[in-house]
């Protein structure tokens, strides 16, 4: 939308001009009205009315929105309908304004639209690098929610804080999570993390998030880049190494087997058994390390996964969210593929179908996942913007992104702990984090899907009250009363009718005028 602040600032001069104005009208005396007072003091004075309840103010919120031609304008609009929906469904609506950034215009510019315009706070920006200019300002004109995090958050501006849903925030989370699901550790048996990631940038960044963590944690970590041309090198790579003992427990047991077998057949069938048994020892002993973080896409993931052993554990971060398996196969087959998968998410991904979407914020659905998260985004600032706007410097907020928690006295960032989700038997599962963090991970029972439930048929008993604290009440015989009054009035009679002048044409019988025909009467026959 085009913006002329001239132009704004004139129309606001003239409104303040009228209003003043219309007070020095009301605060003028009218002509040949005494005013003295000894006049007014023996004028009668109107009894006090009792004060009314003031009105709850109506917030308005500014929502900064990139320019038409920024890639971030499409994630910009999501988060838009986020806040719109979240203000329908609020006890007191606010005001939206969206001010659109122009060419040539500077976030500052954007700010000071919003302090024109009467805004309460302002919401925005996504980007980061407009972001990290608001971090780096020494203040800011009114209270602002940005939808995204700064690297130097601890010397942000006192009306500044920070909400965002970056993967990076959540992989130093499932990392943490990881460490404490790590099982007791000795000097001989040191327990040891693998960092599988790919090489896009986002995988990158993701990465290195989980490095600070489990550098933080004092764990030892390998790196792993995935080469999807070299995945039986990555399963001998992680492929559990038997002891010794465990060696010759296999070769003693093949060496009996082939003594017994006296035909090729038999001898065959030794050797196919024996090659089974390493292979099931294999798949069974201790991994050489016990869990996996993964800075993977989900494709590239459920290519890792099967590869893995089964006593490793696997996390990740909702960028490996393979869908929704109720309305995607591909989603379906992913989560086949990513068994015992534990990652972070955001609550309403997992939580709505589109009917419960819906009837929850009066809106479609979108249809991604991520498109999903930056309309919870939005949801979440539009609660965070009614109580930053009170400037409450500590706020908590259980929502659409996860559990949101601030104390501006720390920092400027709001911490959000996402959702922990595991992938069983191709659903996706919601889990306590202290269920997650245990060295092995339990199994976890499915809902019931609401179709398939029956119910147990209903014997209805009509008129059969069957309590014992009922008892009949007897009432005594009153005798008889009087005649009831009648509710219809006695059929008039219908007076009689002379005969026909004329006969019936042939075969067309002749009815009595005196006798009615109702509509549900037969018609008389000829006979």
């Amino acid at each position: 939308m085009p913006f002329s602040r001239r132009n704004l600032v004139v129309c606001l001069s003239i409104l303040a001009l009228g209003s003043l104005s219309a007070r020095s009208a009301l605060s003028a005396p009218q002509s040949g009205t005494e005013t003295t007072p000894a006049a007014t003091a023996a004028r009668p004075q109107p009894a006090a009315a009792p004060a009314a309840k003031p009105a709850k103010k109506r917030l308005t919120f500014a929502l900064l929105m990139p320019s038409d031609d920024s890639p971030f304008v499409s994630a910009a609009r999501i988060v838009s309908n986020g806040l719109t929906a979240a203000s329908r469904q609020a006890a007191n609506p606010a005001d939206i304004l969206m001010i659109e950034a122009q060419p040539g215009t500077t976030i500052e510019d954007q700010l000071h639209a919003a302090v024109v315009s009467g805004a309460d706070a302002a919401i925005g920006p996504v980007e980061r690098d407009a972001v990290e200019k608001l971090a780096q300002a020494e203040s800011l004109p009114l209270p602002v929610v940005a939808l995204n995090a700064a690297a130097n958050a601890d010397k942000a501006p006192a009306n500044l804080v920070m909400l965002s849903i970056s993967t990076e925030a959540e992989a130093e989370w499932i990392a943490r999570l990881a460490i404490s699901a790590l099982p007791p550790a000795s000097f001989d048996k040191p327990n040891r993390i693998a960092i599988i990631t790919g090489t896009s940038a986002w995988e990158e960044r993701i990465r290195a998030a989980y490095e600070r963590e489990l550098q933080k944690g004092l764990t030892d970590y390998e790196i792993v880049t995935l080469d999807p041309e070299k995945l039986d090198e990555l399963q001998k790579q992680f492929e559990p190494v038997l002891t010794d003992e465990q060696n010759r427990e296999l070769a003693e047991a093949a060496r009996e087997a082939m003594q017994k077998a006296t035909t090729d057949a038999q001898k065959k069938r030794a050797e196919r058994d024996a090659n089974n048994a390493r292979r099931t020892m294999i798949a069974t002993a201790e991994p050489p390390y016990q869990a996996a973080l993964l800075a993977l896409s989900a494709e590239e993931a459920g290519l890792v996964r099967n590869r893995l052993p089964i006593r490793m554990r696997v996390w990740a971060t909702s960028a490996t969210n393979p869908g929704d398996p109720a309305t995607s196969s591909t989603a379906k087959t992913l989560a086949y593929d990513l068994n015992n998968l534990v990652f972070s998410e955001s609550p309403i991904v997992v939580r709505y179908d589109p009917t419960s979407f819906e009837a929850r914020f009066s809106t479609a659905m979108p249809y991604s996942p991520a498109a999903k998260r930056l309309f919870a985004l939005g949801v979440d600032a539009y609660a965070i913007a009614e109580q930053w706007s009170q400037r409450r410097s500590f706020i908590e907020h259980n929502g659409e992104t996860g559990e949101l928690r601030l104390t501006r006295s720390t920092g400027a960032e709001i911490s959000r702990t996402p959702l922990t989700v595991t992938i069983q038997g191709g659903n996706l599962l919601e889990i306590a984090p202290a269920t997650a963090a245990q060295p092995e991970l339990p199994t976890v029972t499915a809902p019931p899907d609401p179709s398939t439930l029956t119910f147990a048929p209903v014997n209805e008993m009509s008129h059969d009250v069957r309590r014992e604290s009922v008892r009949g009440v007897v009432i005594e015989d009153q005798g008889a009363g009087p005649a009831p009054t009648p509710m219809l009035p006695k059929k008039a009679a219908v007076p009689a009718r002379p005969a026909a002048h004329a006969p019936a044409a042939p075969g067309v019988p002749l009815v009595d005028p005196s006798t009615e025909l109702h509509a549900a009467d037969p018609l008389p026959t000829a006979h």
